[in-house]
């Protein structure tokens, strides 16, 4: 396994902290040694304990020999979000062809594929949940995004569940003498 030189040491330094992996002294190594000893132990590592998302060893494994998603130039960044906005233009449209500048379900499935590598930005995450949504597809595109883009999703999503149904009452003196007022924010 060889580790793509577009990711840092700081995104190395994550992985080893969020998989637990036993490596000494991690934080004081140089990035191209510390790249040689974590590709030596996830070679000879069979299995990991992990408190996040990653399915497998060999998921870890395909995200690190790829180029990192954080290091895209500016004018790559903007084609992928102009990609994923002709997408969800497609999908608020009914999912009509017709209205966008595919000519065909070939030339737009291989630009869902494509976006679904870029994933941490967020119009590209929105259009291919926006693809998953319609039953237009058989197949399903999976987003892929890094496990700290996963681990804020999921903050965002708590916190946007503690913020729905909350049930506030007010008693008569607290609403100046009148009935009881039930609202829900």
């Amino acid at each position: 396994m060889k580790i793509d030189s577009s990711h840092t040491k700081k995104d190395i330094v994550e992985i080893i902290e969020t998989f637990n992996f036993i490596i000494e002294d991690y934080s004081d190594l140089t990035k191209t040694y510390l790249f040689k000893v974590v590709e030596a132990y996830i070679d000879c590592c069979h299995d990991f304990q992990s408190n996040d998302d990653f399915a497998n060893l060999d998921t870890l494994i395909d995200y690190l020999q790829k180029p990192s998603q954080n290091r895209i130039k500016i004018s790559e960044r903007d084609k992928y979000i102009d990609i994923a906005k002709s997408i969800i233009f497609y999908c608020k449209n009914d999912y009509k062809l017709s209205f966008t500048e595919y000519l065909s379900e070939d030339d737009l499935v291989r630009d869902i594929e494509l976006i679904c590598l870029y994933c941490n930005l967020p119009t590209c995450y929105r259009a291919v949940n926006l693809i998953n949504s319609c039953t237009k597809f058989k197949k399903k595109f999976e987003p892929i995004i890094t496990g700290k883009t996963k681990i804020l999703l999921r903050k965002k999503k708590e916190q946007k569940l503690n913020m729905n149904n909350k049930l506030v009452t007010r008693t008569t003196e607290d609403n100046g003498g009148n009935p009881f007022v039930l609202t829900f924010d």
